[in-house]
């Protein structure tokens, strides 16, 4: 899989490794560091397409969770893709989400490593999202989400968020409710020293038509988070008709920027085509579907 450089300089920054993935990472209206980190890995060329995206979010509170971060998406994206490329390599669904396990495994350790002595300095989400042989599957810690836009006008919310809100939400509170409370955005998983657990959500399906799967951190689904409502804003979008990933990706950004931009913003997007043998759909594993 081909990738962009190293990021460098992260306030403000576009990666589009081909026309049909891509993504954007801004920092808002925030004082830098951006404490968002963002990696999207693809084949190139328009045939056999495979792709990662990989999001991650620094928690707030760590002095440190922009390295975090960085080092999180990184580490995840390299360990995968050196998994892929294997002779032999099973694409069983079963298979490829023990992969995207022992890649958030790989991450935590390189961020540990880089933490020392310093157990709290150092904490971030992670969301990784594979497309590979007609199936999509997902792990995540933390609030990061990948959500599916069909061109059949599905829209799912893929991942389940590890957070306060999401407890909340399956008490009985309603989204709206749950996710306007101070204690929305307290994540009950992520990457770092102290983590709780590295057992990270898992969702996955096989592709049986085409459309978009967007990966984002917080920044931008606090402005519209359900399916339905981030749909709305993605229909919404003046992009042409051949836009790249990279493109519509900056257009999101720039569209939470306009609602006031108030946390780090990063999106992931890949273009994902319906196979020459459509298979029966199947719903992800904790989706929502508006």
């Amino acid at each position: 899989m081909t990738n962009e450089s190293p990021a460098t300089d992260r306030d403000n920054l576009r990666r589009g490794p081909t026309a049909w993935a891509g993504g954007a990472t801004h920092v808002g209206t925030k004082a830098p560091p951006n404490q968002d980190a963002l990696v999207v890995a693809a084949t190139p060329g328009e045939s056999h397409r495979s792709a990662i995206v990989a999001v991650s979010d620094g928690v707030s509170t760590s002095p440190h969770s922009d390295v975090a971060s960085q080092i999180a998406v990184d580490v995840a994206t390299d360990h995968l893709t050196s998994v892929l490329t294997k002779p032999h390599h099973s694409d069983e669904p079963s298979a490829l989400a023990d992969d995207l396990k022992a890649a958030v495994v790989a991450a935590n350790d390189a961020i540990v490593a880089a933490a020392g002595d310093d157990v709290h300095g150092y904490a971030c989400t992670l969301v990784l999202a594979l497309v590979h042989r007609g199936l999509v599957v997902v792990a995540n810690l933390g609030d990061s989400r990948a959500y599916w836009f069909g061109d059949d006008a599905t829209n799912m919310l893929l991942t389940t968020d590890d957070s306060m809100a999401q407890l909340s939400i399956e008490l009985g509170t309603s989204r709206e409710v749950a996710e306007a409370g101070r204690q929305a955005h307290a994540i009950t998983k992520w990457l770092g020293p102290n983590a709780p657990s590295l057992e990270p959500q898992l969702a996955g399906f096989k592709v049986a038509g085409s459309g978009w799967l967007l990966v984002c951190s917080d920044g931008l689904w606090n402005y519209a988070s359900a399916p339905a409502e981030l749909r709305a804003v993605w229909d919404s979008l003046p992009a042409a008709p051949d836009a790249t990933a990279e493109t519509l990706a900056g257009q999101l950004i720039d569209w939470a920027n306009a609602r006031g931009g108030r946390d780090n913003i990063t999106v992931g997007l890949v273009r994902v085509e319906e196979p020459d043998t459509p298979a029966p759909e199947q719903s992800p594993a904790g989706s929502t579907q508006s």
